[in-house]
């Protein structure tokens, strides 16, 4: 008998249970379920499955029984669908019962069962798609109850960054019979799993207001600033874009002979387009994006009458640099109470008024200089660069005079670059005309609110955007700071009574040769600066050296006073009265003090009894050489023998 169950087929082959399986699913070999026992087994031909393995029939075994199906080999004869028309009309006039004896007939000899060519022949008479998948009953509804759904979509919104295996651990931990659920009218509980937690959540995102409610504060800011595709203000200094990038032109430095592209950093005012801070650097760091922060809020017309534009903003919007994200920039900020928001990853449109000025910079300005280099490093004219640096150099090495200055035939050096984008700023995009017919500059002239406008000293922006760095006083009132030692400017006291404490330097990094200050690290989280800081002198001979001690010594003195000063206030008995003075109502009592007693002074004597005090003292010291026993004592005269023989006895 060629029919064998797939395991016993596949041992008889010689081959796996696995591959006899892909063989059928591929070449579509008959098989029928046989009743063995209590349960079904499938049954396979053996020779069908010799024959596309291509070995020989298996000895013994009746071939004719079983013929090959059409469609069993990668060569079979055309498909099941061309046989549907014919098998339709021949079972259209037949009875009920022969209608299914044809039917079995036919998927005998097509390699099917009788109830899949049943079922495709009513697809074909009724005119429907064959092998269209019969839809679910349960399609659109959940299996899942709602109470369970509505605790897992709530605990979600509990902790939003909870994943589903996490808010499966907290369900256990509160019930663990709330993880079990019937999804049918049946006997049989399901257990919630983590797929199913993953498929409630996708569903339950779907909703605007869900998806909505998980996102964070600066999220939900972010989604109702750029739901319009770009951010909005409603008035100036509201919201200023901070960015930076690369320069198009190559600009010369004299001082290291090398052709350089700068960075330019902006700072630009949302409403109006103004640009209330802009600064040239060499790299990349936080003391370009300082001296952005701190040029935005300070009056320049001093310097550049026509620069009209400044403020304290309520909040910067910039990208996610690791200069703007660092912790320096958030303390500054933090300091001036304005609010920074930071723009999504991977989103720029949100960015487009500062990036639009950045475009206008590079194509009206940078393209007519000479050494502009252009967006694309392809399209760049190494040659055209070589001969204007060769041209630059010359000229400077002739020292630069004005009557043979080759230009537009060199590079412009940085502080012409500088002098010239400056001027295209004030000229050009503040004074450009917009479609209402004002200008950038009108604009924020004209709806700035005033408090914006608030000044700050300099020097204080300096410290708040210092590096702030903690050190230890030692014994001697120094502190150590990148190699050397520092000690307080004796102008300004001394450090000696802070040793063993911590105190903060702060190194002004924005602008060169700023000294270095220490401060006072407050409760609240203020620093109170006690001074600058000055490198310890070589020599303890020298003037420095000497006004150090000398600040010590004060120092010291006054620690001492203020000491004894504390401990007369907050002794006990100095307390009690103040206390009975408060709740008594009546005059202060008196108050203890330290008496301090003095001798009388005496005048002085005159010569004459001078002379008498030594006379007398004369006669007192012949008086005392006279050995009297009463006062001497008959015991100490004995025993040193000079008691008189008489008196002995």
């Amino acid at each position: 008998m060629p029919w064998l169950p797939v395991d016993e087929a596949a041992a008889s082959l010689g081959v796996s249970r696995r591959w006899v399986e892909k063989l059928i699913q591929r070449y579509r070999v008959p098989t029928r379920k046989e009743k063995r026992g209590r349960t079904y087994r499938t049954l396979v031909d053996v020779n069908l499955l010799a024959l596309v393995l291509g070995k020989g029939p298996i000895p013994g075994a009746d071939v004719e029984a079983s013929p090959l199906p059409e469609r069993a080999l990668p060569t079979a004869s055309p498909a099941l669908e061309a046989h549907l028309s014919r098998i339709a009309a021949e079972a259209r006039d037949l009875p009920r019962g022969l209608k299914w004896d044809l039917i079995k007939e036919e998927a005998q000899r097509l390699g099917v069962t009788p109830n899949y060519l049943a079922r495709l022949l009513r697809r074909y008479e009724a005119g429907q798609l064959l092998y269209a998948r019969r839809p679910r009953r349960d399609r659109g509804t959940h299996r899942v109850p709602a109470e369970l759904r509505k605790l897992v979509v709530g605990l979600k919104l509990a902790h939003p960054r909870a994943s589903a295996r996490r808010i499966l651990r907290i369900v256990e931990a509160n019930d663990p019979g709330l993880l079990l659920y019937r999804p049918y009218s049946t006997e049989t509980l399901f257990r919630l799993s983590e797929a199913t937690v993953r498929r409630i959540l996708r569903k339950a995102e779907e909703n605007p207001a869900f998806r909505y409610a998980l996102l964070s504060e600066e999220g939900r800011r972010e989604f109702a600033r750029t739901w319009a595709g770009h951010v909005l203000a409603e008035y100036p200094m509201q919201m200023v874009m901070v960015d930076m990038t690369r320069c198009d032109v190559f600009v010369y430095l004299p001082e290291e002979d090398r052709m350089v592209r700068l960075r330019i950093h902006v700072a630009l005012d949302v409403y109006s387009g103004a640009v209330p801070s802009l600064v040239f650097s060499r790299e990349e760091s936080q003391v370009p994006t300082d001296q952005l922060l701190i040029l935005m809020t300070q009056d320049k017309t001093a310097i550049v009458p026509d620069w009209d534009v400044r403020g304290v903003p309520e909040r910067i919007y910039w990208d996610n640099g690791k200069v703007y994200r660092s912790e320096k920039s958030e303390h500054w900020a933090r300091t001036l109470g304005i609010e920074l928001v930071y723009s999504r990853p991977h989103v720029s449109h949100t960015r487009g008024k500062v990036e639009r000025f950045f475009g206008a910079f590079h194509q009206t300005f940078e393209a007519l200089l000479p050494g502009y280099a252009g967006s694309d490093a392809t399209e760049r004219d190494s040659s055209e660069l070589r001969r204007l640096l060769q041209n630059t150099r010359r000229w400077v090495a002739e020292g630069m005079p004005p009557e043979r200055d080759p230009y537009p035939d060199r590079l412009l050096l940085e502080e012409e670059y500088k002098a010239r984008a400056l001027q295209w700023l004030l000229g050009t995009w503040h004074r450009e005309p917009l479609e209402d017919g004002l200008t950038r500059l009108d604009l924020f002239r004209a709806f700035v609110p005033r408090p914006r406008l608030v000044e700050y000293r300099l020097e204080d922006l300096y410290l708040a955007a210092a590096y702030q760095v903690e050190r230890v006083v030692r014994g001697n009132g120094t502190v150590q700071y990148r190699g050397r030692t520092w000690y307080l400017d004796p102008r300004h006291g001394s450090l000696l009574p802070w040793q063993g404490q911590k105190v903060v330097l702060l190194d002004v990094q924005v602008l060169p040769g700023q000294p270095l200050r220490v401060a006072l690290r407050n409760p609240d989280g203020t620093l109170k600066v006690l001074g600058e800081l000055l490198p310890e002198p070589l020599r303890a001979d020298s003037l420095e050296a000497r006004a150090k001690r000398a600040a010590d010594r004060a120092a010291i003195r006054a620690l001492q006073e203020e000491a004894r000063r504390l401990v007369e206030e907050l002794s006990p008995a100095m307390r009690l009265e103040d206390m009975l003075e408060r709740l008594s109502g009546l005059a202060p009592l008196p108050r203890r003090e330290r008496i301090t007693l003095r001798a009388q002074e005496l005048p002085a004597p005159s010569p004459e009894e001078i002379a008498r005090g030594a006379e007398e003292l004369a006669a007192e010291l012949e008086d005392d050489l006279v050995l009297d026993p009463i006062a001497l004592g008959e015991q100490w005269l004995r025993e040193r023998g000079l008691l008189p023989r008489g008196e002995e006895e």
